[in-house]
Formats: structure tokens, C-alpha cells, sequence
């Protein structure tokens, strides 16, 4: 890796990290949290947490969104750079780099997608039973399996690379 690619890689990472910090920060006290509201294919179940959450934390959710796809973008362009600037894959590996860059882009295309259907949802009135619910929790598991796809691949690497 050149003292340039390390460069940009670790502004990327800080990008990445200060950014999921962020979220933490503003959806971080939801109970139940995030992710049980995400992967909830059963419109009762995602009326009753949001019922959970009470004004405040609906609020709180539907003032993410702005951030939301700014965070996704992050995530995307770290994947990539990662995949592609870290040192990970060997010259004679560019398929299986270039499969891996695109992973988080992915992920983050399904976010957005997930974002539209979250927002169409909370447009509607409260307790709405609505494709949209299924549909959404769909584009999160996607996601979700995406990144954890990402970084095993990349951890795998990581072990590996840092054995020889």
C-alpha cells in the first residue's frame, strides 16, 4: 500500500467511524432500538415500537433520515476504498477486489431504498397496515447481511494479512 492509499484509507475510516458515532449519538438512547424496528416484517410489531419510542423518539427518528444518506454515502466510499487502496488483495486478485468494493455500495443503494419506504410509512397515519413495512425490513436485512458479508471478508483478510 502507498503512503497516498494508507492516506486516504485512514481519512475514509475516520469518516466512517465518526459518522456511525454520529448515529449512535442521535438514535443510540431507542428502546427498543434501531435494528428491532429495521427488521420488523409485521406491521403491528413496527406500530407497537414506535408506540414504544413515544413522541420524542419518533421525532428523533424521523430527524435521522437528513443525516442518514449523508452516512450512507460515507459507508459506500469507505467500502470501496478499503476493498480497493487497502492492501488487502494481491495483484492477481482483482475480481475478488473488485466484488468486494461494490459490497458496501450495495448496502448503502438498500439503505436509501429502506430510507423512501421508512419515510412513505411515517407520511401515512399511525397504525397503517402497508406493504411498505415488509418491504422496508426486506431492504434492512439486505443491508444488514451486506456489511456483515463485508466485514468478514475483510477481516478474513485482515487475519490473514497480518499472519504472513
Amino acid at each position: 500500500m502507498t503512503r497516498k492509499s494508507r492516506a486516504v484509507v485512514m481519512l475514509a475510516s475516520l469518516a466512517f467511524v465518526s459518522s456511525q458515532t454520529y448515529l449512535a449519538y442521535l438514535l443510540g438512547g431507542l428502546r427498543p432500538n434501531i435494528l428491532s424496528l429495521q427488521l420488523t416484517f409485521h406491521a403491528g410489531a413496527y406500530w407497537e415500537i414506535l408506540g414504544q419510542w413515544g413522541e420524542l423518539g419518533r421525532a428523533a427518528y424521523r430527524g435521522h433520515f437528513g443525516y442518514d444518506g449523508v452516512h450512507a454515502l460515507i459507508y459506500a466510499v469507505f467500502g470501496y476504498l478499503l476493498a480497493t487502496r487497502g492492501g488487502l488483495f494481491g495483484p492477481a486478485e482483482p475480481r475478488a477486489m473488485a466484488r468486494t468494493a461494490w459490497i458496501l455500495p450495495g448496502a448503502a443503494l438498500l439503505d436509501l431504498f429502506e430510507n423512501l419506504l421508512q419515510l412513505h410509512i411515517l407520511a401515512g397515519p399511525f397504525g397503517a397496515q402497508t406493504a411498505a413495512i415488509p418491504l422496508s425490513a426486506l431492504c434492512a436485512a439486505g443491508k444488514w447481511g451486506l456489511a456483515l458479508g463485508f466485514a468478514l471478508v475483510i477481516g478474513r483478510r485482515l487475519v490473514s494479512k497480518l499472519g504472513t
